[in-house]
C-alpha cells in the first residue's frame, strides 16, 4: 500500500523557516537524511515535497499530466505567462511543434558558428585591452544574450541593450530570490518592487519591438527564407490550426530572451571560475584549444576536436547547475514510486544537492572532468543539468555546442583568474546566481 513521504522529525513550521532562511543548507541536510524524499507540512498551504532520489525525480519529470509546472503568477507573470517553459497541455504541445525546428541540428550548427564569431570579436577586444579586471558574469551575459537574440529572434540586440538586459536580470534575481515568503501561507500578500516592475516593462517592450520589426520585414518581403524561432511563430499565425492566446508571441520572445541566454551565461561563468582554481584542468583545455585555434572564428566543425573541454563543461554543470532545481506541483493525490504525493504539493527536485551526493558520485565535491570519460553522462540517473522528460531543456544542444567553443577560445588565449571566494555568495532564484557579480582578472597569455 502506498504511503506518504516521511516528514522530518522537527515541526513543520520550524522546517519551513529553515527552508526559507537557509535554503541550500537545508536541502543538503534533507539530501543526506532521506533516500527518496520528504514531505514537509507547511501551515496554511499544501506540503512542500523535496525529492532526493534520482529514480523518483526521473519518474515525476516523465509525467507532466500528474506533476505539471507551477503556473506563472505574481511577479513572474509580469514578464511572461504562457511561454514554452511555463505552459502545459495542448498549448505546450502546439508551441513545441511550432518552435522545434528552430532548435534542430542545422540551427545548433548555426548557433555554434554565431557563437564562434561573437567570441572571436570579444577575444579581439580583450586582447587589445590588455590585462584588466571585469565582472565575468556581466561579460558572459552580454555575449550569450546577443547570440541567443541573433539565432532565435533573427536580430543582434547590440551591446548597449545586452548590458541593459544584464541589469534587468540582476533586478529580477533579487525579486525572485528564495526567502521566508516562499513558505508563508498563500493568503499572505507579498510586494513587488518598483525596480522589478520597470525591468519587466523593459523586457516586454524590447520583445514587442523585436516582433514588430520582424513583422514589418516579412510584410515587405524581406528575409523570407529566415528560419529563426520568431519568424516561425509569426508565420504560424497564418495557420488555421494554430490558435495563439493573446500576447503569446510576446511571451515566447520574452521567455527566450531570458531562457535562451541566462543559464548559458551562468554556466560559462562558473566553468571559468573552476578552471581558474584548477590549473591542471585549465592547462589541458588550453593545450586542446590551441590545436584547433586558427586565424578565423571557431565553427561547429571544431567541436569533435574538443573532447576534454566538453567534459570540463559537463563537470561544471554538475557542481554548479544554473538550473539548481526543478519545480512542479501535484495535480491530485498522485502515486510516485511507493508513495503518494498529496494534491497541491509544491515539489522541488534539487539538482544542486543530488549532483553532490556521494551515493551517486565518487568524490562528489571534487572537480573531476574525467569522471565523464569513465561514465556516460546520459546514463547517470542522478545527473540531469538540463532536466529530463517531455519538458527537458529545448536548448540543450545550443548550450553544449556554444559553451564548448567559448571555453576553447577564451582559455586558449587568456588567463581568466577568479578569486576563490567569488562564488561564496550564490543566490537561489529560479536559477543559481552570484550575489554581486563575479570579479575576474583577464590577462592575455604570451
Amino acid at each position: 500500500m502506498a504511503t506518504r513521504l516521511p516528514a522530518p522529525p522537527e515541526a513543520g513550521l520550524l522546517n519551513g523557516l529553515r527552508f526559507g532562511t537557509d535554503t541550500m543548507r537545508f536541502l543538503d541536510g534533507v539530501q543526506a537524511r532521506f533516500d527518496d524524499g520528504t514531505a514537509i507540512p507547511i501551515p496554511g498551504r499544501p506540503p512542500l515535497v523535496i525529492l532526493t532520489g534520482p529514480d523518483l525525480v526521473a519518474d515525476a519529470l516523465e509525467r507532466p499530466e500528474d506533476f505539471p509546472r507551477i503556473p506563472a503568477q505574481g511577479a513572474v507573470s509580469m514578464i511572461a505567462e504562457k511561454g514554452l517553459v511555463q505552459s502545459e497541455g495542448e498549448l505546450w504541445s502546439q508551441q513545441r511543434s511550432v518552435m522545434a525546428p528552430a532548435f534542430g541540428g542545422k540551427q545548433i550548427n548555426a548557433y555554434a558558428d554565431t557563437t564562434g564569431e561573437r567570441i572571436e570579436a570579444r577575444a579581439t577586444r580583450w586582447a587589445e585591452a590588455g590585462a584588466r579586471e571585469t565582472d565575468l558574469h556581466c561579460e558572459m551575459t552580454s555575449l550569450t544574450v546577443r547570440v541567443a537574440s541573433e539565432i532565435l529572434l533573427g536580430e543582434d540586440i547590440g551591446k548597449a541593450r545586452a548590458d541593459q538586459f544584464h541589469e534587468w536580470m540582476a533586478v529580477a534575481g533579487e525579486e525572485f530570490e528564495f526567502g521566508i515568503e516562499t513558505v508563508l501561507p498563500e493568503w499572505v500578500p507579498t510586494r513587488t518592487s518598483d525596480a522589478f516592475r520597470d525591468a519587466a516593462t523593459g523586457i516586454r517592450e524590447l520583445s514587442e519591438e523585436l516582433i514588430e520589426r520582424r513583422r514589418a520585414e516579412l510584410e515587405a518581403g524581406e528575409r523570407t527564407d529566415a528560419s529563426d524561432m520568431l519568424t516561425m511563430l509569426i508565420r504560424a499565425e497564418e495557420n488555421p490550426e494554430v490558435e495563439f492566446p493573446d500576447n503569446q508571441i510576446r511571451d515566447e520572445v520574452a521567455t527566450f530572451l531570458i531562457a535562451g541566454h541566462e543559464t548559458t551565461a551562468l554556466s560559462l561563468t562558473y566553468t571559468l571560475a573552476l578552471l581558474s582554481w584548477n590549473p591542471d584542468a585549465r592547462r589541458r583545455v588550453r593545450e586542446e584549444a590551441q590545436g584547433v585555434l586558427g586565424d578565423g572564428p571557431l565553427t561547429h566543425e571544431a567541436l569533435s576536436e574538443l573532447p576534454y573541454t566538453k567534459r570540463v563543461y559537463r563537470e561544471a554543470l554538475r557542481l554548479y547547475p544554473p538550473a539548481w532545481a526543478v519545480f512542479r506541483r501535484a495535480d491530485g493525490d498522485v502515486p510516485l514510486g511507493e508513495y503518494v504525493v498529496e494534491d497541491g504539493s509544491a515539489i522541488i527536485m534539487p539538482l544542486w544537492s543530488i549532483h553532490r551526493d556521494g551515493r551517486h558520485f565518487e568524490n562528489p565535491e571534487t572537480f573531476d572532468p574525467d569522471r565523464w570519460q569513465r561514465r556516460d553522462p546520459n546514463a547517470v540517473a542522478a545527473y540531469r543539468p538540463f532536466s529530463s522528460g517531455p519538458h527537458a531543456c529545448v536548448g540543450r544542444g545550443f548550450a553544449l555546442a556554444g559553451s564548448t567553443l567559448v571555453l576553447a577560445r577564451l582559455v586558449g588565449e587568456f588567463d581568466v583568474d577568479v578569486p576563490e571566494s567569488a562564488l561564496d555568495d550564490l543566490r537561489l532564484t529560479p536559477t543559481l546566481r552570484p550575489g554581486d557579480g563575479v570579479s575576474a582578472t583577464i590577462t592575455p597569455i604570451e
